[in-house]
């Protein structure tokens, strides 16, 4: 939280600088008030300008995602060969809920129609947006 005294909620450590190395990954907040960092917070860091927005910024990596719910399901599955497990058994609940969370990553970032080159595109429906590769 930008407050400074807050608990943290979430922080950012996958955004990169331009040589996309993890290795030099700058934790951040997901709040960006410009408090901390440079002048214009750490936004600093990844963009240039004066007229940076104060924002909310997520990141994610759906293809480790993916492959985090492919291997539960190999570990549920040879665990279940061998009678059960408790342990893998509650890690593949939760690997599924993070599965339905990675369709999501099948879709264009604004859930906007395939295509689409303006932000004045009206909202897909159903699968309009959807290119079935993980982004």
């Amino acid at each position: 939280r930008s407050d400074g005294s807050g608990r943290v909620a979430f922080i950012n450590t996958f955004q990169r600088g331009p040589e996309e190395s993890v290795f030099e990954a700058i934790p951040q907040p997901s709040w960006e008030s410009f408090k901390f960092g440079g002048p214009h917070g750490y936004l600093d860091l990844f963009q240039a300008g004066n007229d940076l927005a104060r924002q909310w910024k997520y990141s994610n990596a759906p293809d480790a995602d993916a492959r985090a719910v492919q291997a539960a399901y190999w570990a549920k599955r040879w665990a279940d060969e061998r009678g059960g497990n408790a342990t893998v058994d509650a890690v593949t609940k939760s690997a599924a809920r993070l599965g339905d969370y990675t369709r999501y990553a099948m879709f264009d970032k604004y859930f906007k129609q395939l295509g689409c080159t303006s932000t004045s595109c009206e909202p897909a429906t159903g699968y309009e947006s959807a290119h079935y590769l993980i982004s």
